[in-house]
């Protein structure tokens, strides 16, 4: 079979995984629901322990380890995880800081938080973004660069991104950021892939990002035995009131501006190894 192929067989075997695992089918038939919500996290694991085992089979039908896509705890990985996680942590600290400023609220101190909450948000958020890391990335993206080439693989991912994070329970504006800002992340992550040719980097950007925008700055409604704890910082109104415009173009214009520092970052390398050919 055809690398192209490969690759949408992949996609679409996770894609049922995730419907089974992620977005709580499976979840329902649970005979009782663990202790602090923890059967999410399960699925969750789950998942992420799935996708792994996929990759793996998926790489050795074709005569690759999981090392050959960037998949594994070397000191490389360890160290672009490190650094990616300091960088996603600081710039969406940034985009945090722009939207309390662009939709005229205060970040107030949670009264109910906890270190211990905070711990376990960073572990969830690692699994889940490890999840989707291996889901997206990996071997779905190597194969089509394969076949088509890395920026059409790209936008193949792009698009896929767009179908899956479509909803019918929303509309109108918020249906309009749900499926943007996805989508753009969806660039630059791949971008960052296809520089590195690991999974740290583009895993500790997506993990500190999301750190940072729900452990720490958190604009969640907050409900009883949500699967990621409350953050430290909530809004000090109600979001209701609040322009949604406001809040989401801070995430837009991040994106967008990443996407252009990290696609000339990779172009540069890109051009001088056509040149070296």
């Amino acid at each position: 079979m055809k690398p192209f192929g490969k690759a949408i067989i992949f996609l679409v075997l996770l894609t049922l995984l995730d419907f089974l695992l992620r977005k709580g089918f499976i979840g329902h038939f649970f005979p009782f629901p663990l202790p602090q919500n923890f059967n999410v996290m399960l699925l969750f694991t789950l998942f992420a322990g799935c996708a792994w085992i996929i990759t793996k089979q998926f790489a050795r039908s074709d005569q690759m380890s999981l090392d050959d896509l960037g998949i594994s705890m070397s000191g490389k990985n360890q160290v672009e995880f490190l650094v990616g996680f300091l960088a996603g942590s600081a710039l969406w600290g940034i985009v945090a800081l722009s939207q309390s400023l662009f939709a005229g609220f205060s970040w107030i101190i949670r009264p109910e938080f906890s270190a211990i909450s905070l711990i376990y948000g960073l572990l969830f958020i690692f699994i889940a973004d490890l999840g989707t890391e291996l889901y997206t990335r990996g071997y779905p993206l190597s194969k089509l660069e394969e076949s088509l080439g890395a920026k059409v693989a790209i936008v193949l991912m792009v698009f896929f991104e767009i179908l899956k994070s479509f909803a019918f329970n929303i509309g109108g504006d918020l249906l309009f950021y749900a499926v943007l800002i996805p989508a753009l992340h969806i660039v630059f992550f791949s971008i960052i892939y296809f520089k590195t040719r690991r999974l740290g980097a583009s895993l500790g950007v997506h993990t500190g990002a999301n750190f940072i925008t729900i452990s720490i700055f958190d604009l969640r409604v907050e409900q009883p035995g949500q699967a990621i704890p409350a953050g430290i910082f909530k809004a000090n109104t109600d979001l209701e009131t609040l322009s949604i415009h406001a809040l989401q173009i801070p995430w837009v214009v991040m994106a967008v501006l990443f996407i252009v520092v990290t696609y000339i970052w990779w172009a540069r390398g890109f051009s001088n190894s056509i040149q070296n050919q």
